[in-house]
C-alpha cells in the first residue's frame, strides 16, 4: 500500500467515526423532538414556522464560527427538519385517529 493509500485510509477512517457521532446525535435529536411531540395539538405548533427560521440562523451562525459553508448547514437542516416534521404529523395524526387529542395535556 502506497503512502497515499494508507492516508487515504486514514482520513476514510475518521469519516467513519465522525458520521458514526453524527447519527448519534441526530437520533438524540429525534428522541426529544418524539418526546417534543407528544406536547403538541395541532399542524400549526407542528410545523412552527418561527422556530424554524430560529433554528436556521442559529445554525448558519454556528456553522461560520466553525469554518463551514452555512449554507451547506442551511440545507441539512431544513432537510432534517423536513423530515422530522413528517414524522411529527404522522404522530399526530395517529393521536387524533385514537383520541389521544380529545384528553387533556
Amino acid at each position: 500500500m502506497t503512502s497515499s493509500s494508507a492516508r487515504l485510509d486514514e482520513f476514510r477512517l475518521a469519516i467513519d467515526e465522525l458520521d458514526r457521532k453524527i447519527v448519534a446525535l441526530l437520533a438524540e435529536r429525534t428522541r426529544v423532538v418524539r418526546t417534543l411531540t407528544e406536547l403538541k395539538r395541532d399542524e400549526e405548533t407542528v410545523r412552527s414556522r418561527d422556530r424554524v427560521e430560529q433554528v436556521i440562523a442559529k445554525v448558519r451562525g454556528l456553522a461560520e464560527q466553525n469554518g463551514m459553508p452555512p449554507d451547506i448547514v442551511e440545507a441539512t437542516y431544513r432537510t432534517l427538519i423536513e423530515e422530522l416534521t413528517r414524522l411529527q404529523l404522522e404522530r399526530l395524526a395517529e393521536r387524533r385517529r385514537s383520541g389521544a387529542l380529545d384528553q387533556a395535556p
